[in-house]
């Protein structure tokens, strides 16, 4: 049992001295912000949320036994229930992270924390900042999109040791702060941490000082949340004021307006060779038949060079990103060479998916316009022999919808075929899903429309020819589907041995 005293330090209490210390002293069991999840010997904290005001919820806290109330006003409930135990705070987003940092002990105080920002290349930043520093000699923990680490073991963060988070890129503070306990209790050195934009707006990580942050790029995406880039900008630039040291992306078109006012050190990057950068990439080379990149560092007017089996343009600005990190750690060229050339495959990013067939399939995450684009222009070159790129993808349901048709634009103008599918539809109906997508599609010649996510891959296997290359965008590391039924289990690598499998059972009864 934990004292309300220690809970709050640091919450940002407002209520005046005499009243806290008449309660100061109270024991709590746990700290919980959904009033359904209360049990007897809780605090509730009230926070507001983007669907429902947990103030709205006090009095059902309160009868399944919440003992203290954490919250920004005294509701009409409180006032008429002088029994009940409330503390003010300036804001319970911020109050529940400190209070759940200080009833874990304060995790946060016990190791070194770096954190990856922007839309795209968050977790193949962290994952290389992950290698090179193991490769340096730290122990390592890592908290972001596809999985966790804590030294060598890897889990999901929704195993059934931790909360359901639903596939947050950046858990609840319920989740985090347990789990940088147990980094720290097994003797992490340094975390690495997936920054969504969520996350910093509703002040999960606050209690976090980042001895570095990276910002690798700002492209449209949860717009449904933040309603403007500018308000997605704004949450994004959160991680700044929350960082030593900031290692931002020169080339990202919102660079000048990060750089603005800046309140803390600033080291840019650049992946295009810019020489205004503290870090550029030099001689780029990105090499079809292995599927990896090699480019120049030059720092300080010194070269040293860098490879990566990673495939891709954009892994250049993502090793690039977390090079620029590791030196300011002091780590050596030759440590950030050897372990990023030796870096393995990060699931669901540009992932090649072995056939034994005469074309190639690709899984990736992208799942934003930009992203979108990236990915397709980086698998044009490796048809063969006047083969075609086929790009399969859908869009999330109870997301943005004005990204919906730019995806369709960007993909029928790129590809040779697009094939439009389902990706979690969520509570939304899919066929409205796909229409928004297919009003971004002027010439549907070569756009063909399979609403089972299951059917469109067996019919792109089904129908690929000698030199072709398949990409499956949007799901990536993920290995379920939710519709308005639940969550189900849906792994595309399972789905394309499926594929392959009839494939061949088809060819081999027409053999017959």
């Amino acid at each position: 049992m934990a004292l309300l005293s220690e809970l709050l330090d640091g919450a940002g209490v407002t209520d005046d001295k005499a009243v806290w210390d008449n309660i100061a002293d109270i024991g709590v069991n746990s700290i919980r912000d959904d009033s359904f999840r209360v049990t007897p010997g809780d605090v509730f904290v009230a926070v507001r949320g983007t669907k429902y005001d947990g103030h709205d919820f006090i009095c059902v806290a309160v009868g399944r036994g919440a003992k203290v109330v954490v919250c920004e006003r005294a509701t009409g409930f409180l006032e008429n229930h002088p029994e009940v135990c409330y503390v003010l705070v300036e804001n319970t987003r911020l109050a529940l992270a400190v209070m759940w940092n200080n009833l874990c002990g304060k995790p946060s105080d016990r190791m070194m924390f770096a954190a990856v920002t922007g839309t795209n290349g968050k977790t193949s930043t962290a994952y290389f900042l992950r290698q090179i520093f193991r490769e340096a000699g730290y122990r390592t923990g890592l908290i972001g999109t596809v999985r966790c680490f804590i030294g060598d073991e890897s889990f999901n963060i929704d195993s059934p040791d931790f909360s359901d988070v639903n596939g947050m890129t950046t858990p609840a503070p319920e989740t985090l702060y347990p789990l940088l306990r147990r980094m720290a209790d097994a003797g992490v050195e340094i975390v690495f941490l997936e920054a969504s934009s969520h996350s910093l707006d509703q002040r999960r990580l606050d209690p976090i000082r980042f001895i570095v942050s990276v910002f690798t790029n700002l492209t449209e995406d949860h717009l449904d949340y933040h309603g403007t880039m500018e308000n997605y900008f704004e949450a994004k630039k959160r991680l700044i004021d929350l960082s030593e040291v900031a290692v931002v992306n020169l080339d990202d078109g919102w660079f000048e307006t990060l750089c603005e006012s800046p309140v803390i050190p600033t080291v840019c990057f650049s992946p295009v060779g810019d020489e205004r950068a503290d870090f550029s990439a030099r001689n780029q080379r990105c090499d079809l038949a292995s599927g990896g990149i090699a480019y120049d560092v030059c720092e300080t007017g010194k070269l040293y060079r860098i490879t990566c089996p990673v495939s891709g343009d954009f892994t250049i600005a993502n090793t690039l990103g977390a090079v620029s990190a590791a030196r300011l750690f002091g780590i050596k060229p030759e440590i950030i060479r050897r372990a990023l050339e030796s870096c393995p495959q990060i699931p669901g990013r540009m992932e090649k998916i072995r056939t034994d067939r005469d074309f190639e399939v690709y899984i990736d995450y992208a799942h934003t316009p930009d992203a979108l684009g990236r990915a397709i222009k980086t698998l044009l070159p490796r048809r063969r022999g006047g083969g075609r790129l086929t790009v399969l993808f859908g869009c999330g349901g109870d997301r943005e919808k004005q990204k919906r048709p730019e995806m369709g634009r960007i993909a029928s103008t790129l590809a040779d075929r697009v094939i439009i599918t389902g990706d979690n539809s969520r509570t939304e109906n899919p066929r409205a899903i796909i229409c928004d997508i297919l009003r971004g599609i002027e010439d549907r010649t070569y756009c063909r429309v399979i609403e089972r996510r299951r059917d469109a891959i067996r019919y792109a296997i089904s129908t690929a020819g000698p030199g072709d290359v398949i990409l499956l965008a949007g799901k990536g590391h993920e290995d379920y589907e939710t519709d308005k039924t639940g969550k189900h289990r849906f792994v595309e690598r399972e789905e394309i041995t499926d594929a392959l499998r009839l494939w061949r059972e088809d060819n081999d009864d027409n053999t017959v």
